[in-house]
């Protein structure tokens, strides 16, 4: 019996159609046969690459062609290569030669094999008629820094390290870069500065482009803070290092460079976590927490301009946006690779939580706590759940209108039984905990609030705290006066634009959760697959045991046969490690990424629902009671000279009327307020529809990746039983 219970019967056509297909490895398949592989050339002729005999790899030349464009790279590398087409080893338009590319080994500490084994990889061998250009000669660098750091010099290590690429030494770069400076200076004179050059002309392969360049230029020697934009360290001093005079080093803030696919979006775990996405124009909190950038300080409540009176959808007010002093506009445009974080516009923080091994408490008492961490804020404080639960509640109470972030379940039952304890739900539980504290940081208004911040950064417990903070948490809007311009700049249509997003979120949410679900009964489903790959290898060694008394009669061929066999069974434990593998890509990846979209779903309706519960108002009431007191006043101011009248009965009306009439003033400006919050919310909702086609991208990436490694390995399989003996 299977392990996942028995499979569904097949189709009539899928197995009518299986009847006439042919095998897999079959010699007599027709040239013009269909391929929908997704190895496929695409060209629609010729035979199928499956045929045999087995086509190798596609040329491992376009592969290092293709694999690190310009543009995902760390500067240092960008900046190698400009410098060695300045140098005498440029050949053509955008290229080097040979003999500058070994030029780069010099000084680098790595040994003559391990250069030739890099050389190898890189050229396939032969010396390249153009030369290599920006993209090979990239590969080159970051094989060079795999091997200063005593890694795996592969392609496959280079695609691991995509998101953090070694920086290696360059001794060669930094004398040709001296070397250039001397040469210049010496070259300097009167009549040559009297004289203008023309301008140099340089073709698009040649040098990055201009946005390129300043973004190296304003990003260049951020250490101290990498997460900083170019606006927040006008006038600051950093220490200038050079990375190629360094030990190696990793690609730091130059990970915010886009990759050529254009998509922006870092990704916080290979995680998916997490990269939960800000947009670009919110406030963002530097190491010391009393340092805001970015932030509107309108009575908007900090979210940038008003919309137009009367503009459709949700006005185009909305966050604002973030500029130098001359009011134009930047923005920092973050990384897209392979296993990292989610779109957005600029480095996000990231709030890290890890569970202590250690309980604390008494007997029945005991309770676990987590390391919450974060490398942007500089702290590392323990936290018990219920700190999670006490925040979450604090902020419902404060931010009762805004998105606010799940928390996951102290306990789940199950069968009746509460699994608080089990290993599985608790490395759940974890991992919930990740998407709230980091839902809650890049969030612009929650970033800010001061109860997040101390739960951030206080170093002691929170128990004391608790009750005294509780008490004196109120709603965000009390207090606050209602600028004349903002009823006037909302939407005439907001309240139907709600109504439509409500009801799309809803059918969104409960979408996602069953999409969670199903992608969780997938990576079970592979994983059980993988079990039963090494329960038939495990068989197939079995199998060479009996064959030499099966086939005693003629034993010439068992050795040969056996041999085949256990390349199969060998073959069959390495998909079982990329099956599980991937499995565990897709937990701790596209699962979570699906999980992050589900809970800001989740988040979005909920804050729908406690709109329906809190943000009534008894303003027909107060207008009634009003009238009511008014019509007594009258009477009394009416009344005959001598009529008796209780003493203060008339004060005691004017001063209700005038409570009362500010109660609708207040109420009224409340409803506004919570107008415009829940518009606010909704866009900074919008920037979610680019996580989730970042959330797809990544995906597919990772499965074409998995398929390649699968298909290699049966590739190799077909070379290996070729020797099987056929009786022929």
């Amino acid at each position: 019996m299977s392990l996942f219970g028995s499979s569904p019967p097949e189709e009539p056509n899928q197995s009518s159609q299986s009847g006439k297909s042919q095998s897999l490895f079959d010699n007599d398949r027709t040239a013009g046969a269909a391929n929908s592989s997704i190895f496929d050339d695409g060209d629609g002729s010729g035979p199928s690459p499956w045929d045999m005999p087995t086509p190798k790899k596609p040329a491992k030349g376009d592969m290092v062609k293709t694999l690190l464009p310009a543009t995902s790279v760390p500067e240092s590398y960008v900046d190698a290569f400009d410098v060695m087409l300045e140098s005498s080893y440029r050949v053509g338009g955008a290229s080097i030669s040979l003999a500058g590319a070994k030029k780069l080994f010099e000084g680098s500490g790595v040994d003559a094999d391990e250069q030739r084994k890099i050389m190898n990889t890189v050229i396939g061998g032969q010396e390249p008629p153009n030369g290599l250009g920006r993209s090979e000669v990239n590969v080159l660098i970051a094989l060079l820094g795999l091997a200063q750091e005593n890694e795996e010099v592969t392609l496959d290590g280079i695609d691991e390290r995509k998101r953090n690429l070694p920086e290696p030494s360059l001794p060669a770069i930094q004398q040709m870069r001296t070397a250039k400076v001397s040469e210049n200076t010496e070259d300097a004179s009167p009549a040559s500065q009297d004289t203008p050059a023309p301008p140099k002309q340089s073709s698009s392969e040649e040098s990055p482009s201009k946005s390129q360049r300043l973004g190296r230029e304003t990003l260049e020697n951020l250490d101290a803070d990498p997460w900083g934009s170019p606006a927040l360290h006008k006038g600051h001093t950093h220490t200038v290092t050079i990375n190629n005079d360094a030990t190696p080093s990793t690609n730091g803030i130059t990970a915010a460079r886009p990759l050529g696919g254009g998509a922006t979006g870092n990704r916080t775990t290979s995680a998916f976590t997490t990269h939960s996405e800000a947009p670009d124009s919110t406030s963002s909190t530097l190491a010391n927490d009393d340092t805001t950038v970015g932030q509107n300080d309108s009575s908007a409540g900090g979210w940038g301009s008003f919309g137009n009176p009367g503009q459709g959808g949700l006005g185009g007010g909305g966050f604002g946006s973030s500029g130098d002093e001359q009011g134009n506009q930047s923005s920092i445009i973050g990384s897209r690779s392979l296993g990292g974080g989610r779109t957005n516009r600029h480095i996000e923080e990231t709030v890290t939580v890890t569970l202590l091994p250690d309980k604390e408490g008494m007997f029945m008492f005991q309770h676990r706590n987590y390391e919450v961490k974060s490398a942007r804020r500089g702290s590392t404080v323990i936290r018990r759940y219920s700190d999670f639960v006490w925040l979450l509640d604090c902020l419902h109470k404060r931010y009762p209108f805004r998105q606010l972030p799940l928390l996951p379940p102290k306990r789940v039952a199950v069968n009746g039984r509460h699994l608080a304890t089990d290993s599985n739900f608790i490395e759940k539980r974890r991992r919930g905990l990740v998407r709230f504290a980091n839902a809650l940081v890049r969030h612009p208004i929650l970033g800010q609030e001061e109860l997040v911040k101390m739960f951030l950064t206080v170093p002691t417990e929170l128990a004391g705290l608790r009750k005294q903070v509780s008490s004196s948490v109120h709603e965000e809007f009390m207090g606050r006066q209602l600028p004349p311009d903002l009823e006037d700049s909302l939407p005439t249509n907001l309240m139907e634009t709600f109504d439509t997003v409500r009801s799309g979120v809803r059918q969104s949410a409960e979408a996602y959760i069953n999409l969670c679900t199903l992608l969780e009964r997938l990576m079970k489903r592979n994983q059980g697959i993988a079990a039963d790959h090494l329960r038939f290898s495990h068989a197939l060694i079995d199998l060479t045991e009996t064959s030499a008394s099966a086939y005693a009669t003629d034993t010439n061929d068992v050795p040969l046969l056996n041999e085949g066999i256990k390349s199969t069974a060998k073959h069959l434990t390495t998909s079982q490690t990329l099956l599980e593998d991937e499995a565990r890509v897709w937990d701790e990846g596209v699962l979570e990424d699906f999980k992050k979209q589900r809970d800001m779903l989740v988040g979005v309706r909920d804050m729908f629902d406690r709109r329906d519960r809190y943000a009534k108002d008894n303003i027909p009431y107060l207008e009634r009671r009003i009238e009511s007191n008014e019509h007594k006043l009258e009477g009394l101011m009416n009344r005959p000279p001598n009529a008796p009248v209780k003493p203060g009965e008339q004060e005691k009306l004017e001063q209700a009327v005038r409570t009362d009439k500010q109660s609708i003033v207040d109420q009224h400006a409340r409803g506004v307020f919570i107008k415009e919050c829940i518009r606010d919310e909704l866009l900074y909702f919008q920037q979610s529809q680019y996580h989730i086609s970042k959330l797809h991208q990544d995906w597919s990436q990772e499965r074409v990746k998995y398929a390649e490694l699968q298909a290699d390995n049966w590739r190799a399989l077909s070379e290996e039983v070729e020797s099987m003996p056929t009786g022929d």
